[in-house]
C-alpha cells in the first residue's frame, strides 16, 4: 500500500517554493503560483511583479541574491491584483521605488475589499496586505538601469483594465503580466469583477499590440515562457469562447442553457487542457456577463432620459431585486455561476439510505446534503457543522481550479466558523480549521502562524490519541513550510507514537 502511495506525488514532502530561470544574461524569471521576473543593469535592479504574500517575496529575493548583489531600484506592478503585488512593502524596505500605472494604484485603492476576499476566498491566508505603489505614470515610463532601458506602458484591457506591460529593449524581452498566461487553462478575469475576456475582440486586440514589438521572449504572469504556440493558443481560446457565447446570446438563449448546450460539445483540445486556475466554465460565465453588461449599457444609452432614470433606481433597488435585474445589480459575475459543489444524484428519502450512500463514498453530493441536512435540524450542534466543513474540505480535492475550490472553502469556514460560535473550545473545528489553514499556508508558501495557534488550542484540550496525532502530524507541516525540518519531523514521530498507523506522518517522514 506504502509503495503505491508513494508512486505519486508525496503531498506531505517537503516543498521548494519556486524555481528561478534564466531568459537571458540579464532577465531571469521566478515561476511560483505567480511569476515574478527581474532585469539587470549596470545599476541596479527592477524586480517585476512582487509575488502572493511576504514569505514568498523573501523567497524571491533570495533568488535574486544568488544572481546579483546589485541594489533593486525599482518594483514594478503590470496590474492590481494582489497575487502580483503582495510582496511591495519588502522590496520598499530595501529601498526600491515601487511604480505602478495611475490605474493601477486607483484600482489597488477601490478594490481592496473585493481582492480580498477573493484570494481568502480561494485558500490563499494573507498575512499583509499589499503596499501602494509610491510613483505613478500614465500612458507610459522610461526607467533607466544603467544601459539597460525599461520600457512600462499601458498594454490595454486584458485580464484586467489596467494591464501594464514592460518592454525590455536590449534583450528584446516582454513582460507581459497576466495579459499572457500559458502551461492550464487561462484565467479570463477574476469572477468579483467586470473585467477580462469580453465578446467584442479587446483581449486579442491587446495582445496583437504586444507582439507589434516582435519580442524574442514573452514572461507570462502565470506559466512558463510563452512561445508563440502558446500565444496562437490563448488567441485560440479566446476567439472559440467570444463566438461561440455571442452565437447562443444572439439566439436569446438563458445562461443556464448555454453552459448545458456548450459544456457538453467543448472540443478536445480545450477539455484535454490542464486546469489550476481558469476553466472552461469561467470562459463561458465572463463571456455572458460581459454581453449582457454590453447590451444592458446600450439599452440604458439609448433610452429616453426619464427612462435611464428608472432603470438607474431600479438597477440600485436590491431588496426588490428580482432574478432578471439582479444581471445588472452586483459587480462581478461570481453569483452567477452554479455551485461546483456537487447535487446529490438521488433524491432526499430516509436519512439511513442517504448515510449508506454517503458511506459508500459514491455520490459527494449526496454526502454533503445528508450532513447540511444535520446541520440545518441541529443547529445548535457544533458537531454537526464540523462534520460539514470536513466533508467539503475532503470533496473540494477532486475539484481541479483554484477558483472552483472557493465554493467549497467558503462554506466550509462558514461551518467552522458556526461550531466555534456554539462552542469556541469545540476540539474537531479548533483542529480542522488548523488544519486547513496550515495545509494552506504550506501550499501557497504563506505564513502558516495562525493555523499553527487553532493547532495549538485544540492541542489543550484534545484527549484522544488518534486526534493529539493528527494535531502532532499538521503541527510538522507547519515547521515544513517554515523551513525547519528537525522540529517538523521530531512531531511527525510523535504524531506516530500515539497513532503508528496514521499514514500522512509516515509519508512525511519518507524520503
Amino acid at each position: 500500500m506504502l509503495t503505491k502511495l508513494l508512486s505519486k506525488s508525496n503531498p506531505f514532502a517537503p516543498r521548494t517554493y519556486g524555481q528561478l530561470h534564466r531568459v537571458t544574461d540579464r532577465v531571469y524569471i521566478f515561476r511560483n503560483i505567480t511569476n515574478s521576473s527581474f532585469v539587470i543593469g549596470d545599476r541596479g535592479v527592477a524586480v517585476i511583479d512582487t509575488q502572493v504574500n511576504f514569505p514568498l517575496a523573501e523567497i524571491l529575493l533570495k533568488q535574486i541574491r544568488t544572481v546579483t548583489d546589485k541594489p533593486i531600484l525599482y518594483a514594478i506592478n503590470t496590474h492590481y491584483h494582489w497575487d502580483h503585488t503582495n510582496g511591495n512593502q519588502l522590496f520598499k524596505n530595501l529601498g526600491a521605488t515601487v511604480i505602478s500605472s495611475r490605474l493601477t494604484r486607483e484600482f489597488m485603492a477601490t478594490r481592496y475589499e473585493r481582492q480580498k476576499d477573493f484570494l481568502l476566498g480561494r485558500g490563499f491566508e494573507i498575512s499583509h496586505d499589499p503596499m501602494f505603489p509610491e510613483e505613478v505614470f500614465e500612458g507610459e515610463r522610461m526607467l533607466d538601469l544603467g544601459d539597460q532601458p525599461l520600457r512600462l506602458f499601458f498594454a490595454g484591457k486584458a485580464e484586467s483594465d489596467d494591464a501594464t506591460a514592460v518592454w525590455v529593449e536590449r534583450e528584446k524581452v516582454l513582460a507581459a503580466g497576466d495579459t499572457v498566461m500559458t502551461g492550464s487553462f487561462p484565467i479570463f478575469g477574476q469572477p468579483v469583477w467586470d473585467e477580462g475576456l469580453e465578446g467584442t475582440g479587446q483581449w486579442e486586440a491587446t495582445i496583437a499590440r504586444l507582439l507589434t514589438l516582435k519580442p524574442i521572449k514573452i514572461i507570462p504572469g502565470h506559466g512558463p515562457l510563452a512561445e508563440q504556440k502558446d500565444v496562437d493558443l490563448l488567441l485560440r481560446i479566446c476567439g472559440y469562447f467570444a463566438t461561440e457565447v455571442r452565437t447562443r446570446v444572439d439566439k436569446g438563449m438563458s445562461l443556464n442553457a448555454i453552459l448545458a448546450d456548450m459544456e457538453p460539445r467543448l472540443p478536445k483540445w480545450i477539455t484535454e487542457m490542464p486546469v489550476v486556475w481558469g476553466n472552461p466554465r469561467y470562459a463561458i460565465l465572463r463571456v455572458w456577463r460581459s454581453l449582457m453588461v454590453h447590451a444592458d449599457s446600450q439599452s440604458a444609452q439609448n433610452a429616453p432620459d426619464a427612462r435611464r432614470e428608472e432603470r438607474r433606481v431600479l438597477v440600485h433597488a436590491s431588496d426588490r431585486a428580482t432574478p432578471q435585474m439582479e444581471v445588472f445589480q452586483r459587480t462581478g459575475w461570481q453569483q452567477f455561476k452554479p455551485t461546483a459543489i456537487p447535487a446529490p444524484k438521488k433524491p432526499l428519502k430516509d436519512i439511513l439510505d442517504m448515510a449508506h450512500e454517503a458511506g459508500e463514498g459514491g455520490d459527494p453530493g449526496l454526502r454533503i446534503a445528508l450532513l447540511a441536512r444535520a446541520a440545518e435540524t441541529r443547529p445548535n450542534d457544533p458537531d454537526a457543522h464540523a462534520a460539514l466543513a470536513d466533508a467539503l474540505i475532503e470533496i473540494s480535492r477532486s475539484e481541479d481550479s483554484v477558483l472552483e475550490k472557493g465554493d467549497f472553502f467558503s462554506r466550509a469556514k462558514a461551518a467552522w466558523g458556526r461550531a466555534l460560535e456554539i462552542n469556541p473550545q469545540h476540539v474537531p473545528s479548533l483542529l480542522g480549521k488548523g488544519r486547513y489553514l496550515t495545509m494552506m499556508a504550506y501550499r501557497g508558501g504563506d505564513d502558516p502562524a495562525m493555523g499553527l495557534e487553532f493547532l495549538e488550542a485544540a492541542r489543550k484540550l484534545a484527549s484522544q490519541p488518534k486526534i493529539t496525532a493528527e494535531i502532532d502530524f499538521y503541527t510538522g507541516m507547519g515547521h515544513r513550510r517554515l523551513g525547519n525540518e528537525p522540529r517538523a519531523k521530531e512531531f511527525f514521530k510523535k504524531s506516530l507514537s500515539q497513532n503508528p498507523g496514521f499514514m500522512p506522518a509516515t509519508l512525511a517522514l519518507t524520503p
